[in-house]
């Protein structure tokens, strides 16, 4: 049998019981932070983001009732490493003077409230602020935040790539159709500064609707078992329930820079009528206070 295209779901069932007993409590951290954490379900293990960088690959060893957390030593501290660590762990650190490796620990089950206490949540946070602040992923942050338990419109997936190609969609929504009918939304997301909106942004974002449009079958099953994983984690609300038909939209989202991107969006159209962009202002009306 042909394996799918794409997976973003746990397939044993009993696993995923586990992680979600699991990591309630980090469930509730992340709908404590407003959504700025972020948790998407991958290939038999999830991603944890903070403003769109992830600060750790999770994935369950169920025989040995382990959690491997994958993380960037760039996001941990000495400390952390100390006390989480194991000796490859120590010694890849050590031996890490660019800091360009990843670290791998392996945390027991009763040993996932400290590893990922507030405490350490901060603190790894404030590092993805130092090292890899940038302004389209945070952009593109603000947008999932901002259109949380909305019925119609479901942002169900970041960063999304399949085994057809290596680049990566930024954003994969499900639109409403009617009732508990849904279609792909790929949202091509841009600050308005963006060279690529001079025209290159129109054949990413038509390759993303093919790839969808070519595997159709094989992203509706593993998004509609995403977004029943997803549910069960209590991290969407609503709809109860979804059924994905055919039909992919594509839309490039542009924020910031306003003039600059005003200009582009004027250039993309006479390129290519037909391409939906929605641009978000951030112009201050004082004309409204009272």
């Amino acid at each position: 049998m042909k394996a799918p295209v794409i997976k973003r779901f746990i397939s044993n069932e009993k696993d995923f019981e586990d992680i979600k007993e699991d990591f309630n409590f980090l469930v509730d951290k992340i709908k404590n932070s407003g959504f700025e954490y972020d948790l998407q379900i991958r290939d038999n293990y999830f991603n944890l983001y903070y403003k769109g960088n992830s600060i750790g690959k999770i994935a369950y060893k169920n025989r040995k009732k382990q959690y491997e957390v994958t993380t960037h030593h760039k996001f941990v501290t000495d400390g952390i490493i100390a006390r989480f660590g194991d000796d490859r762990a120590k010694k890849q650190a050590k031996s890490d003077p660019d800091l360009k490796k990843y670290l791998q620990f392996r945390i027991n089950r009763d040993k996932l409230h400290p590893f990922f206490s507030s405490q350490n949540l901060t603190s790894m946070s404030s590092k993805v602020k130092k090292v890899n602040f940038q302004e389209e992923l945070i952009f593109e942050q603000m947008l999932m935040t901002d259109n949380i338990n909305r019925k119609d419109l479901i942002i169900i997936d970041r960063q999304v790539m399949d085994k057809v190609s290596k680049t990566k969609m930024d954003l994969l929504a499900l639109k409403q159709k009617k009732g508990s009918e849904y279609q792909f939304c790929v949202l091509e997301v841009k600050l308005g500064n963006n060279p690529e909106l001079e025209g290159k942004v129109i054949s990413q974002l038509n390759k993303y609707i093919n790839r969808i449009k070519n595997n159709f079958a094989d992203y509706k099953n593993c998004y509609e078992r995403n977004f029943i994983q997803k549910r069960k984690l209590s991290l969407i609300g609503t709809p109860v329930k979804i059924k994905i038909v055919k039909d992919v939209l594509g839309v490039v989202v542009v924020g910031a820079y306003s003039r600059l991107a005003k200009q582009s969006i004027m250039k993309l159209k006479n390129e290519n009528p037909k391409i939906k962009v929605i641009q978000l202002s951030n112009k201050l009306n004082l004309n409204k206070l009272k």
